[in-house]
């Protein structure tokens, strides 16, 4: 529940692609996500839109993490295994708090649509919920978050 719709993602690394004709986008993640990370790669149709996920160990997402720009991230454990690197972090929230549970790092940029049922998880309800419609996170928009990572990229200190 605290995914940020998978076609968001193919729109958004579209339009950053688009805006930043010189980047790279790469989708990353567990085993487990590979074939739909593959895919979402495959829905940009770009050379410059590839997917690893599944291939790296944490060693090397971290020396990824310091090649890289920018993270966009639904609020999970590389928002945190960032703040490691340089690299500038967009993290998308909704069942969970960012009070509590962001990325403690001034290089982390949280999305959160402040939704009267959210935050639905935490310690209290064993991290549970029993909302099966993710609106907190589908109400981040695709804008809001390209919004976040052209600032992200357009303010980062030239010498990293």
């Amino acid at each position: 529940m605290r995914r940020w719709p998978a076609p968001r993602y193919a729109e958004l690394a579209s339009r950053l692609l688009s805006r930043f004709p010189q980047s790279l986008v790469v989708f990353t993640g567990a085993s487990e996500e590979a074939e739909a990370a593959l895919g979402l790669a495959h829905a940009v149709g770009s050379e410059r839109c590839i997917s690893i996920a599944g291939k790296t160990t944490l060693r090397q997402l971290l020396v990824l993490y310091t090649l890289a720009d920018v993270l966009v991230t639904n609020d999970s454990g590389p928002a945190h295994f960032a703040t490691l690197t340089p690299i500038r972090v967009v993290t998308l929230f909704g069942p969970e708090t960012p009070e509590l549970f962001a990325a403690d790092t001034p290089r982390n940029t949280v999305l959160w649509a402040k939704l009267p049922c959210s935050p639905c998880v935490n310690a209290y309800n064993n991290r549970q919920s029993p909302c099966r419609d993710n609106l907190c996170m589908q109400a981040i928009s695709t804008e809001e978050v390209f919004g976040a990572v052209c600032r992200a990229v357009e303010t980062r200190p030239m010498c990293q």
